[in-house]
């Protein structure tokens, strides 16, 4: 039984090659990269003019602000695991207010929804779920009130409700912030498509929510349930949309790492995906002479922030995909032989082409960074704080240590956590929502003695 209510429609789709939104990269030296990657799950999408006659989103749906606080009456809601705040140090308080000042810029008030950089008005749904994993977090923290909290998810939850959907069946890619309203080329299909793993991964935040805060319980079942979830899976794994050039391309999306852990979402919502997490499609290869998983279908991006995003947000597990430790002793053993700390992530860059997958692996080769259209970076970001910063609160070793100092040092002149470093020494300041969520994430993870935000119960 799951807090989640659904759709059962049918998928009627014609087969399609497996191709779409890949995560996680295999290649021989021999093979060549694909022809031509036709679109990727966190592709930046132009702005598009917006009219200004959008009905406000409270007169739609959702508890009135007035009604919400009345239903509050300024009380904390409990928690089954008592936090400990005084396990965070002083630099790590100073981090926490950093990022919790993304937050205070860039959330547009009529919406509740951040930018996903700064300066940028859209998000997707992965920057959606960074976004209430961010508010809980504050709350947490004690950096924002109860009531504080409850109003910004309010007004989130509000907005998924009311949102004009793809076709009329799953969120669109990206949406505009200030509005509400899908982003990219008008048409008559509210947008160019859904990724299932941006929705998987916001599943997984819902579900979170109404464990937080029983009080949205309702919410979020009118929201999964006005959302045609069942598209998002066929052959029991997770399909995603493109539309370009008036056809609708529907396709296998996720690759090794990214697809077990947005399939989780889906399982919450009670779905069955359980081809997500067979071992077809993998190959194992020696990464200095440390052995990992692949995936061997093409555009399989492969960085190290599924990983870590399982193990805080639902737990580490044994299972056969979850690579966590090995990557970590990976980067340990890089930086031993190196004296050069390297985390290799996924990140928003302030340079063309603006987003970068530094690859694990990707075709034949260690440590890559290529642009989500498979193109070599030059001087690429090899130091990711985020991701550097969630290892250093899983795990506890000199390694973790200086990756929590490099983290510190890194932000000290910066008034928001920046992305990270480039391989020249000079800062990633391209300012986003993923990366400070993550910060103020990992230090709830902290604080609640390094257990899962998700608590495991009879149902989840």
């Amino acid at each position: 039984m799951s807090f989640f209510a659904y759709s059962n429609e049918e998928n009627k789709e014609l087969e399609q090659p497996s191709f779409y939104g890949s995560r996680s990269v295999s290649q021989q030296n021999n093979q060549q990269p694909p022809e031509k990657i036709t679109f990727q799950r966190r592709a930046i999408a132009p702005a598009i003019p917006i009219k200004n006659d959008v009905q406000s989103k409270n007169d739609l749906l959702g508890m009135s602000e007035n009604s919400l606080l009345r239903t509050l009456d300024s009380s904390k809601v409990s928690t089954k695991i008592v936090l400990s705040l005084d396990k965070i140090s002083r630099q790590e308080w100073l981090l926490a207010k950093k990022a919790s000042y993304y937050f205070e810029r860039n959330e547009n008030k009529q919406t509740g929804l951040t930018d996903s950089v700064q300066g940028y008005h859209h998000t997707t749904m992965w920057d959606i779920a960074s976004d209430i994993g961010a508010t809980l977090a504050l709350e947490a923290l004690e950096l924002i009130t109860t009531v504080k909290a409850d109003v910004k998810l309010n007004r989130i939850l509000t907005t998924l409700t009311t949102m004009p959907l793809y076709n009329d069946q799953l969120p669109n890619r990206e949406y505009n912030t200030e509005t509400g309203l899908p982003s990219g080329t008008k048409n008559n299909k509210n947008g160019n498509g859904w990724s299932a793993l941006d929705i998987g991964r916001l599943l997984i935040w819902l579900e979170i929510t109404i464990q937080q805060k029983p009080h949205f319980q309702k919410q979020v079942n009118i929201i999964t349930k006005r959302w045609l979830l069942a598209r998002a899976v066929h052959k029991k794994t997770l399909y995603g949309t493109q539309y370009q050039k008036n056809d609708e391309l529907y396709r296998q999306e996720g690759r090794l790492g990214y697809l077990q852990y947005a399939a989780q979402g889906y399982q919450l919502a009670g779905l069955d995906v359980a081809n997500s997490f067979i071992r077809d499609h993998t190959a194992i290869v020696n990464i200095d002479n440390i052995p990992l998983y692949i995936d061997a279908r093409n555009v399989p991006f492969f960085t190290t922030d599924p990983y870590v995003l399982q193990a805080i947000e639902l737990g580490k597990n044994t299972a056969w995909w979850n690579q966590l430790n090995a990557i970590y002793q990976l980067h340990k053993q890089q930086y031993n032989q190196s004296d050069k700390l390297w985390i290799f992530a996924e990140d928003a860059i302030n340079k063309s082409p603006w987003f970068s997958y530094n690859n694990i692996y990707f075709y034949g080769k260690s440590w890559l960074s290529t642009s989500s259209g498979g193109k070599l970076i030059e001087n690429p970001q090899v130091f990711s704080n985020k991701i550097a910063f969630g290892l250093s609160v899983i795990f506890e070793d000199a390694f973790s240590d200086a990756l929590r100092q490099a983290v510190i040092e890194n932000s000290r002149s910066s008034r928001v956590i920046p992305t990270g470093i480039y391989k020249n020494n000079a800062p990633n300041t391209s300012y986003n929502i993923n990366t400070n969520s993550l910060i103020l994430v990992s230090l709830w993870y902290k604080s609640r003695g390094n257990k899962a935000i998700l608590t495991p119960t009879t149902t989840n």
